[in-house]
């Protein structure tokens, strides 16, 4: 598991690395993946392939969160926002905290 320090010193410097960690603490399915195997704090990389590969068989709704997540961190997986309708009240929260969060500084 990532250490709660690392975490807190990067959502304090990148409003995409705070999206991205956001939308993994906050997320029942993406927290299970939030560990060192898929995301490198301290060199500023993710896992990307290998988090897609594995959410292959998830439920459209837990993939899009996913492609979210990637989307505001580097564009490298692009969305539909309009697939927003089909998620549940609780993620349509926090797909909107996690965009409020990513541009903020806008």
């Amino acid at each position: 598991m990532i250490s709660r320090g690392n975490i807190d010193r990067t959502i304090n410097t990148d409003p995409s690395w705070a999206a991205v960690l956001y939308l993994f603490q906050h997320h029942s399915k993406l927290q299970n993946y939030l560990t060192d195997d898929y995301f490198d704090l301290e060199n500023g990389f993710i896992q990307i392939k290998q988090l897609l590969k594995l959410s292959r068989p998830w439920a459209k709704s837990e993939q899009f969160m996913l492609h979210l997540a990637i989307h505001l961190f580097n564009g490298e997986v692009k969305i539909d926002l309009n697939d927003i309708d089909y998620l549940d009240l609780n993620n349509k929260r926090l797909v909107m905290e996690a965009l409020k969060i990513r541009f903020k500084r806008v």
